[in-house]
């Protein structure tokens, strides 16, 4: 009994939603000429736990390590993808699938090892929304895409990223400050009554 006390999170201070505007302007960023290796990572991840609707240790790291927690950050091999066949059938990609198969992908599952809550192996699905480059499965693609062509184990998480030929990740506090950043830009304090500092 005294283990779940210790799990159990500290009091939060409630954060408010953002609409779907924020983590597209990230993405925009992140497609730009002149973006980094992070803003492009921080773009995809926006969008991916927008759409899978993740908690931020479910795709990010953070600066220190607790071992307290049991969410677990999703990783390279808890992706899947699929494509509808000639008969309409969902069919999964393989593993080693090409990068023109996966980036047209109709769906993709990512497979939770670990939450909160206790849970084991649950998966969640997504649809492609249309979007050539604004879409949840695109992105997870792209991730997945650059995590391979830099040559990362199964193991790698997805908030990996690679810079200057070394691996780095993206932290919590890069999406927040991320998320921040995008809604002051879109003027959510005087467009929608949302304080920046509640994002």
């Amino acid at each position: 009994m005294m283990d779940g006390w210790r799990k159990e999170d500290p009091p939060t201070e409630k954060k408010l939603p953002v609409e779907a505007d924020v983590p597209e302007f990230l993405a925009d960023m992140g497609r730009q000429a002149q973006a980094t290796p992070l803003q492009q990572a921080v773009g995809d991840l926006a969008l991916i736990a927008f759409y899978y609707l993740l908690r931020i240790g479910e795709y990010t790291g953070k600066p220190s390590k607790n071992d307290t927690k049991q969410t677990e950050q999703f990783k390279l091999q808890d992706v899947t993808f699929f494509r509808r066949d000639s008969q309409g059938m969902l069919r999964q990609l393989p593993r080693n699938a090409p990068a023109s198969m996966i980036m047209e992908a109709t769906s993709a599952t990512l497979k939770l090892d670990n939450q909160k809550n206790g849970w084991k192996a649950v998966c969640i699905h997504q649809h492609a929304n249309g979007e050539c480059f604004k879409c949840p499965v695109r992105a997870l693609g792209r991730r997945v895409l650059h995590i391979r062509d830099n040559k990362g184990p199964p193991e790698t998480y997805l908030s990996a990223f690679w810079a200057n030929g070394s691996c780095h990740f993206v932290t919590n506090n890069h999406i927040s400050v991320g998320l921040k950043m995008a809604a002051a830009a879109l003027d959510y304090p005087s467009c929608k009554g949302i304080p920046i500092d509640r994002i």
